[in-house]
């Protein structure tokens, strides 16, 4: 196949494993299936296209603003009741992310930085890019973040229908569509937010960028324009894609070793927390579905829907996860390179996550 075609007939498989995954109710299907079908073409050698790291923004930004577009003036409301439960979630998820990471490099001798970045729970995608940033492999840190993240859409939902006593009823929300008022603000938002985060020299701004000021929009009830579903299903088929292709060939030399540290910090970390979910719930008096759904290391949109189901507060659930990500996203760069100068770079070349 020519070099000019390669990448096209790339994003085509990429978009019907995402088309697939998607009809078997997979978690996150748009980017999990390109992914897993990119890694699986990249690992054994079938393909050796290259995925430029400049689709990564186009990603990042209409992901970035999806979620953003979820910190509604509900949501608000719910962190400004309730901060002290919110911030609390948030770093208790982080700290024991931290100890897991440092349970699992103890067992596996894995790098400081890379156990950190296996286990903090945050996307694969800006993961992958700190990992780019400290000179760590990232095909290790992509599989882990994905594997917690499918295991906690698995199991957190499974958990809490068996212990429901009342099947609750998803509440449809209905997509905010305020004319050209809302597409022009989404949109300013979108495209502002990076160029302010590249000025003022944060981490990440083509994520966090658009993530803060849509969510500060959206929270002030400014007009929106909710992000249409072909395109979100489009920037995670870019992401997924360009996550998959950097499972190199060396990733199935050791696999074996790859598979025991996922297993053992995703189930350790889930554990905890439903652990803390508990404790915190008892602490601060609220149901504990609701706090294990805020806590639990998954998504936004996949905790939100199965509050929906299970009748649970959404907004409230909404607000821990986001309260999660802005604890966690701006701060675990700096985090990072503390722990990369407790090491030297030569004990780093075994890089397991």
């Amino acid at each position: 196949m020519g070099s000019k075609l390669a990448l096209p007939a790339l994003y085509l498989v990429a978009t019907c494993a995402g088309f697939l995954f998607s009809q078997i109710n997979a978690p996150l299907p748009w980017m999990i299936g390109p992914l897993f079908a990119t890694a699986i073409l990249t690992a054994t050698g079938l393909t050796k296209v290259k995925v430029s790291t400049r689709t990564r923004p186009f990603g990042q930004i209409v992901v970035a603003t999806f979620v953003g577009s979820h910190f509604t003036p509900e949501a608000l409301h719910s962190l400004l009741r309730t901060a002290p439960l919110l911030i609390s979630v948030g770093l208790f998820v982080l700290f024991a992310a931290m100890l897991v990471a440092q349970i699992q490099r103890r067992i596996y001798g894995t790098d400081p930085v890379s156990a950190l970045l296996a286990v903090v729970p945050t996307s694969p995608v800006e993961a992958s890019v700190l990992a780019e940033r400290f000179g760590v492999p990232h095909g290790p840190i992509v599989l882990a973040q994905t594997a917690r993240i499918a295991l906690v859409v698995a199991v957190i939902p499974f958990l809490l229908h068996l212990g429901s006593t009342e099947q609750g009823v998803l509440a449809e929300v209905l997509p905010r569509q305020d004319g050209l008022a809302g597409i022009a603000v989404t949109l300013a938002g979108a495209l502002l937010g990076p160029v302010i985060f590249r000025v003022l020299k944060f981490a990440n701004p083509f994520f966090l960028g658009p993530l803060f000021v849509i969510a500060a929009l959206s929270a002030l009830d400014f007009p929106a324009y909710d992000i249409p579903a072909p395109l979100l299903a489009a920037a995670q088929i870019v992401l997924g894609t360009w996550l998959g292709s950097s499972f190199r060939p060396e990733l199935l030399e050791q696999r074996n070793r790859l598979i025991g540290q996922i297993l053992l910090s995703s189930t350790l970390l889930l554990v905890a927390c439903i652990l803390g979910a508990k404790a915190l719930s008892w602490l601060f008096g609220a149901p504990f579905a609701t706090v294990l759904m805020g806590i639990a290391p998954g998504g936004v949109t996949e905790m939100a829907l199965t509050a929906g189901v299970l009748g649970q507060d959404v907004a409230m659930v909404t607000a821990m996860q986001l309260t999660r990500i802005f604890l966690i996203m701006p701060n675990l760069g700096w985090i990072a390179r503390l722990t990369h100068r407790r090491k030297p770079p030569a004990k780093q070349p075994e890089a397991g996550e």
